[in-house]
């Protein structure tokens, strides 16, 4: 079964079983991803482990709980987590499970979701400065004006369109999560005669008939009680901002280190064993480097 949140069957490899289809920039692989944690100070990696699937969210507690034992068993910490070490993570690994999980164990994290930049204020005009990046990734489907464009009010629940109608609010549902999802729709009068339908609907002739139906668009809202909103807070203050802001000089180094420097641009072997084996090893390799260079004992 897969990592979604609906999770359904995926097809299995012949050649090797445990691993799994990758987007990447050279298009689709079959393969694994390599997932390692690092020291901020000296940029040791305290753990890493690969893992058979793209989606990197449900990778997290793996990596921490690894992370916890080897402490454990080498006699450092009985539980390093519920010190106070500082965690952060990229945005491939939000989701509310893993914000949950968090919040339970008291483990002092930092991990934005997509739309942290959205509501930073120093963002505000990045979008007339570079442009929009929205594009649909779908072939065949005709790209339209984002949500994004929409303006949301989330107490009082209202939504006003780019051509500035006002949206009907047409259903909301209670996630278990505790998110509020809404559905906004626009007025059929308003959409039939809005200069902007072309470019805001794929079909835009659905407005002409009373059986038809306006703009739709939905937002989900993080509700007090969702682990989401606990973490926005978070990482949206000023503390967070700028704990946040030393993960990419931390751990990105080590990466191109190991995939620039030492040549593992991909892995050679089959089966989740070997190659976690050898991910471990190029990073064993990675660390024996940096106490070479940065040791106080003398080689």
């Amino acid at each position: 079964m897969g990592q979604g949140k609906r999770p359904k069957e995926i097809k299995s490899n012949i050649t090797d079983s445990e691993s799994g289809k990758m987007l990447t920039s050279k298009g689709t692989i079959q393969g694994y991803n390599g997932v390692a944690a690092v020291d901020k100070k000296h940029q040791i990696i305290v753990e890493a482990q690969a893992f058979g699937e793209g989606q990197e969210h449900h990778t997290l507690k793996p990596i921490l709980e690894g992370i916890k034992g080897r402490y454990k068993r080498t006699g450092i910490s009985e539980d390093i987590l519920a010190e106070q070490i500082i965690v952060t993570a990229d945005t491939g690994f939000a989701n509310e499970a893993n914000y949950e999980y968090l919040k339970a164990d008291g483990i002092n994290a930092y991990i934005p979701d997509n739309q942290f930049r959205s509501r930073d204020p120093k963002f505000k005009k990045q979008k007339e400065k570079h442009g929009k990046r929205h594009q649909d990734t779908a072939k065949g489907i005709k790209q339209v004006i984002p949500a994004s464009e929409f303006r949301l009010n989330k107490r009082s629940k209202t939504c006003i369109c780019p051509a500035g109608n006002a949206m009907w609010l047409r259903n909301e549902t209670q996630e278990p999560s505790g998110k509020l999802k809404l559905f906004f729709e626009g007025k059929l009068t308003d959409c039939r005669r809005c200069p902007l339908k072309t470019q805001c609907m794929r079909n835009p002739s659905s407005a002409d008939t009373r059986e038809g139906n306006g703009r739709q668009v939905s937002f989900t809202v993080n509700t007090h009680k969702s682990a989401t909103y606990w973490m926005q807070k978070r990482v949206d203050s000023q503390y967070g901002k700028q704990v946040y802001g030393h993960r990419m000089s931390v751990v990105e180094p080590v990466f191109a280190n190991i995939g620039t420097n030492k040549g593992l641009n991909r892995f050679s072997l089959r089966g989740k064993e070997k190659v976690q084996g050898q991910w471990r090893l190029y990073s064993m390799v990675h660390n024996i480097e940096k106490l070479m260079k940065h040791s106080s004992i003398g080689w």
